[in-house]
């Protein structure tokens, strides 16, 4: 099975790359909703009258605890497993900082305010739902083409070394 991997992997590379994303991003979304519901039902969100302040406050509040920790578990993930970026210290930096951004510009859009208003005509797992689509769509978008991004190593064909200006 490990061969058939590594010679798909090999012969398709960006089709790998993309099932490597989806199951990442499965095992991701799965972090997102099991932090979600722990924490809206230790909170008592069941309880509380739905489009009340403190629904949305508790609804929203366990999306940001639930967005930072599947945030950290996809970038670790996607960085080792999916774009097995290895680059030295300053550029896994600067991937971390594009990667946070990238994911914080997405939480602004989708997870807060299509989510909230979204929390206005259905309930929050609805709601959650359509945002973790729209969200992992806008996330691989960004992690292959402006954080993770390979640029072409120079090789012998060209006479230059790698790394070499």
């Amino acid at each position: 099975m490990r061969e058939k991997l590594r010679a798909f992997k090999r012969d398709k590379p960006r089709l790998y790359e993309l099932g490597a994303y989806l199951v990442f991003g499965v095992l991701t979304t799965l972090v997102n909703w099991a932090v979600y519901l722990v924490l809206t039902a230790a909170l008592g969100l069941s309880d509380m009258e739905r489009n009340s302040g403190p629904y949305r406050l508790t609804a929203t509040l366990s999306q940001a605890v639930a967005w930072i920790l599947s945030v950290l578990f996809a970038y670790f993930t996607n960085r080792r497993y999916v774009f097995e970026s290895d680059g030295r210290r300053t550029r896994r930096l600067r991937e971390f900082w594009l990667f946070v951004s990238s994911r914080a510009l997405g939480a602004v859009l989708f997870d807060l305010l299509l989510f909230n208003l979204f929390l206005l005509v259905m309930g929050d797992k609805p709601s959650k739902l359509i945002m973790n689509v729209l969200v992992v769509i806008f996330n691989y978008l960004a992690s292959r083409f402006f954080i993770f991004s390979r640029r072409e190593k120079p090789g012998p064909e060209t006479g230059k070394k790698e790394g070499s200006p």
